[in-house]
């Protein structure tokens, strides 16, 4: 299994779960609300934040509309292009300003990209990753030329079969760029929980022995929780304020205590994980004295008298003969008096 190094952290998955906040169209255009989301992301304990940069006619056909997205009833019978443009990016000139914000937090930031322009113009903040959508995994003209910046990419898989993913690896990997991960990624906004396919993170790391991640679109921090203990080594999941907020997003998006308790229980889990050895602690080691049976006298028992099985009983604490050992000790004379209640030891007997 491969690891991506992103300036100097590893990510992968022996090591702490990288952990995106993204922000997306959460900010309502508000720069209040931008820096926020930066504040609650660093407080709750993310390591990354991320943006969305796109041209709006570039991404969609100028005759969708807000009808054929289900969106009409938030924003009128308008073209979707326009309601991107006015209401969903965030404009290109706040990038520096909360590039540097996050960035004073100690926190990673960067932004998905859709295009070699995209990439060009977040390449003047010198970000540590780049983002590609799954909208793009087949836009392998694009996956090509973006593999030629020399940054770290985080692929996401969602709507895609195996051979489509197999394509885009191999597209990025052949034009000179291996630091690659996968994110696995159901393209619903909410997925139904039967439709996540959380097993799938094990079947993208088996084939493609990259790292693999989870972008999350559930309401919950369940299947954000779940993916860890699969092998998920980067978790994305959109933020926000307040669900209630106008916008696409933020329905499923979690807020600030959510997000809190997001990064509490996944280091949980990745301390819980622990190793594939079979390694007791030194607490499970103390509790094994004290909880195990060990072969004790049932009755007063004379020295020179014989052991039988109805003298003999099974109790705690396990600091004696273990139980398994019930045939080596009856039949066996007692070399001293040993009383009623009196755990028995190897010494004791003939």
């Amino acid at each position: 299994m491969r690891y991506l190094n992103i300036c100097g952290r590893q990510v992968g998955e022996q090591y702490p779960v990288f952990i995106i906040a993204e922000i997306g169209s959460n900010h309502n255009l508000d720069k209040t609300v931008v820096k926020a989301l930066i504040d609650a992301s660093y407080s709750a304990g993310f390591n990354a934040v991320k943006f969305q940069t796109y041209e709006p006619l570039e991404v969609f056909s100028g005759k969708i509309t807000t009808r054929e997205l289900n969106y009409e009833k938030l924003y009128g019978y308008k073209p979707w292009w326009k309601i991107a443009r006015d209401h969903i990016l965030m404009p290109r000139q706040w990038f520096e300003e909360m590039f540097e914000y996050v960035r004073r937090k100690n926190m990673m930031v960067f932004s998905t990209v859709h295009s070699v322009k995209d990439a060009e113009f977040i390449m003047k903040f010198d970000p540590p990753l780049f983002k590609v959508a799954s909208i793009d995994v087949t836009h392998l003209e694009f996956l090509g030329e973006l593999a030629k910046f020399k940054k770290p990419i985080l692929l996401s898989t969602g709507m895609s079969y195996l051979r489509e993913i197999d394509e885009a690896i191999d597209t990025i990997v052949r034009n000179g760029n291996d630091e690659l991960a996968l994110l696995h990624c159901v393209s619903c906004y909410p997925p139904k929980p039967e439709d996540v396919n959380l097993r799938n993170i094990v079947t993208l790391r088996d084939t493609f022995n990259v790292p693999v991640g989870f972008s999350d679109h559930s309401p919950s921090n369940f299947m954000a929780v779940a993916s860890v203990a699969l092998g998920a080594c980067i978790l994305e999941k959109h933020v926000t304020l307040d669900r209630n907020m106008e916008g696409p997003d933020h329905p499923f998006s979690i807020e600030p205590e959510m997000m809190r308790d997001l990064v509490r229980s996944v280091r949980e889990v990745e301390a819980a994980l622990g190793t594939f050895k079979r390694n007791l602690s030194s607490d499970e080691l103390e509790s094994r004295r004290q909880t195990r049976r060990s072969i004790v006298a049932k009755s007063i028992i004379k020295k020179g008298e014989l052991l039988d099985r109805s003298k003999l009983k099974f109790t705690r604490p396990g600091t004696g003969i273990e139980p398994k050992y019930i045939e080596y000790v009856t039949g066996r004379k007692a070399k001293v008096d040993i009383e009623k209640e009196e755990i028995i030891t190897i010494d004791q007997l003939e």
